[in-house]
């Protein structure tokens, strides 16, 4: 979705508002859409500034990093935006502010790159290790099981741990609490 901001930008103290209900795609990014990109965004002219303020929200698919499952969750991006406007003698232009070039793919000219937008805002909010739960113990290194689904039958020595010392002074412990 592209939106025509050329008015917007030539009239101060104008205000725009866009529902977001966008089917994107953006598997080169990672990110398996479930559904569409749903929020609200709004475009405000301040004079100086073009302002675009608002929130959106997406179901995705990931994969757990522990388990290597597929689930589906939800994410959520707030949306803070502003481009310089820039008088020249028969128009406007909205360009990126100072050191923010990398957003300058929103923009370009006149056109407000929505998926764009989209793209960028929520890839930050991306988790850096999807858990498909907070409790999700991850895959046996020996055989592969899905400890979250019960213990395996693979041999596991503390004493082969670096904390196995210990464990083992911890259980000591506990029996002379037990015993005595």
């Amino acid at each position: 979705m592209r939106l025509d901001i050329s008015e917007l930008a030539r009239t101060p103290g104008m205000r725009a508002t866009q529902d977001i209900d966008e089917t994107c795609s953006l598997a080169e990014c990672g990110i398996d859409f479930v559904g569409p990109v749903t929020g609200r965004i709004e475009l405000t002219n301040t004079g100086e500034l073009l302002l675009v303020r608002g929130s959106i929200g997406a179901e995705v698919r990931l994969l757990c990093s522990r388990c290597a499952t597929d689930f589906v969750t939800a994410i959520h991006a707030d949306i803070a935006e502003q481009f310089r406007l820039v008088h020249t003698v028969d128009q406007v232009i909205a360009v990126p502010m100072e050191g923010e070039e990398d957003i300058s793919e929103i923009l370009h000219g006149h056109i407000l790159d929505v998926e764009e937008l989209i793209r960028q805002n929520l890839l930050t909010e991306m988790p850096f290790q999807p858990l498909c739960r907070p409790d999700c113990e991850g895959l046996c290194p020996i055989c592969g099981q899905d400890l979250s689904e019960g213990e395996c039958e693979c041999y596991r020595s503390t004493a082969e741990s670096p904390f196995g010392a210990l464990a083992d002074l911890l259980e000591e412990l506990e029996e002379e609490e037990t015993d005595g």
